[in-house]
């Protein structure tokens, strides 16, 4: 047998011992990686309304639910749900949201799957999606233009209360909500409610966030809403790609917007900057980082190198001594250089299994800003359809659509969209009317909504100033999937 001091036999005992430590290393992380559980097909569908043939615009979300499961059910859920009310479907909105709410407070529960997101090893972008605080607060927010078409309007008071909740919460802190438009709403509601002393409470926060904003009035019955603008966008960057940062992704042509019913028009003021609330925490700009993962990586990788030095200076010193025929002091430096081999390797590997690359999966159909407006109006003149025009900041109308209405007991709530996420042809088109409107009432460029314009950016501090680049055209078109619609005997869980 040969001894150890002879350097041939270190020189040969040395890759042995990589090869047996990379074999053992990874053997013993074979099970790190992330936990795949079954996927649940179907349950978007489950939630439509049954025996009735899926709309068009919702056959998108039943295969994306059926491939992708749990995993982006809160995401396909929540832009179904938005879908459902383009299309005039509250109760389908309603089961839609309402799981999609349930799944948020799940994944922030004690549940497996809240376990599981909080691994080392499990890439974000495979985690179950549960959003950022500003999406998740945009759940609440269409559930409650939703469950308006019920007669107890707490349902909706409650939905608002829950994504002031959730824009509180990041992943690691908790600040002070500062979206001004759930308080406005449910202030309205209490007014519909007959409530006012409640009201007043809620229409004091507006004015303490933002003292410029225009309240509604006791008898305002109508509720006006319009969501103008492109949704906010992610990327990641930093080394690991662990930095989330957002982007503003709309240009800001459309400033300003106006509500026509007949003869009648309103302006509409701003309420919310949705990438404002995206972009920032309780009023502080915010990148989100994984730190910790990214921290964790670093670590991993840096105790590899060094571990690689101090295996590599050992296995020297073995050498030498092998060459001095100091059996003792060979043995113990080559012991000491598989050390350090097993633990570069060992790190090496942990750190190629850490994944603290940024989700930037995001929620694509929500808009940039939203405008409001209230008014009274009696029985009969509710009947009368709303149009909803969209201006430059100079008052100029570029277009317009018809609106959707929900009504619960006397107070309405209209609500129109620039971008829809269904397809067009749910919003009808009303710029004629809307123009004939507009040029009897303002004469051309409407001065009141460049005035309104310039209030909105001094409230909001946004620039007058397009907002963010063209989006570049995009000339490829995604391929129509064939929609074959499933039956199933389970309930929804």
């Amino acid at each position: 047998m040969r001894s150890i001091a002879d350097p041939s036999a270190t020189s040969r005992f040395v890759p042995l011992a990589l090869t047996c430590a990379l074999g053992l290393t990874l053997s013993g992380c074979a099970t790190s990686g992330p936990d795949r559980k079954p996927v649940e097909p179907g349950r978007i569908e489950q939630l439509l309304e049954p025996d009735t043939e899926v709309p068009t615009a919702l056959r998108h979300y039943v295969l994306r639910d059926q491939e992708q499961g749990r995993r982006d059910r809160v995401l396909n859920e929540a832009m179904a749900g938005l879908t459902a009310l383009e299309l005039s479907q509250p109760h389908t909105a309603q089961r839609l949201l309402s799981d999609a709410q349930a799944l948020i407070e799940t994944i922030y529960a004690h549940d497996p799957a809240a376990n599981r997101a909080r691994s080392n090893f499990v890439p974000e972008a495979d985690k179950d999606f549960k959003g950022d605080p500003y999406e998740r607060a945009m759940v609440g927010y269409y559930l409650a233009l939703a469950d308006f078409s019920d007669a107890d309007l707490d349902n909706a008071r409650a939905d608002l209360r829950f994504a002031e909740i959730q824009d509180t919460m990041s992943a690691s802190e908790t600040f002070q909500s500062d979206m001004v438009m759930m308080p406005f709403i449910r202030g309205w509601l209490y007014n519909c409610s007959g409530r006012a002393a409640q009201a007043k409470d809620e229409f004091a926060a507006v004015l303490k966030a933002k003292p410029g904003i225009k309240l509604p009035s006791v008898t305002d019955n109508v509720l006006l809403i319009a969501e103008v603008g492109r949704a906010p966008g992610k990327i990641a960057s930093g080394r690991h790609q662990e930095e989330l940062r957002y982007v503003r992704r709309d240009d800001g042509r459309v400033r300003g917007v106006t509500f026509t019913q007949g003869d009648h028009l309103l302006v509409g003021q701003q309420i919310e900057d949705v990438y404002w609330q995206a972009s920032t925490r309780g009023g502080r700009a915010v990148d989100k980082i994984l730190a910790g993962k990214a921290s964790f990586r670093d670590t991993a990788e840096g105790i590899a190198t060094g571990a690689a030095v101090f295996a590599h200076i050992s296995s020297d010193l073995a050498r030498n001594a092998a060459r001095r025929r100091d059996g003792d002091d060979a043995e113990q430096y080559a012991g000491l250089a598989l050390l350090g081999m097993l633990v570069s390797i060992g790190s090496n590997i942990v750190a190629a299994s850490t994944h603290p690359e940024a989700d930037t999966r995001s929620w694509s159909s929500l808009p940039d800003r939203i405008y409001v407006a209230t008014t009274q109006i009696d029985a009969e003149a509710g009947q009368m359809p709303w149009s909803l025009g969209f201006h430059d900041a100079q008052g100029a109308l570029q277009s317009a659509v018809e609106m959707k209405t929900f009504r619960s007991g006397a107070c309405m709530l209209v609500w129109g969209r620039q971008y829809p996420g269904s397809y067009p042809s749910s919003w009808e088109d009303s710029s004629l009317r809307h123009e004939a409107v507009t040029r009897e009432t303002c004469k051309g460029a409407c001065t009141a909504v460049a005035e309104q314009v310039a209030r909105d950016a001094t409230n909001f501090k946004t620039p007058l100033v397009p907002l963010a680049a063209l989006p570049e055209p995009s000339n490829e078109v995604a391929p129509r999937p064939t929609f074959r619609r499933r039956i199933f005997i389970t309930q929804p869980d």
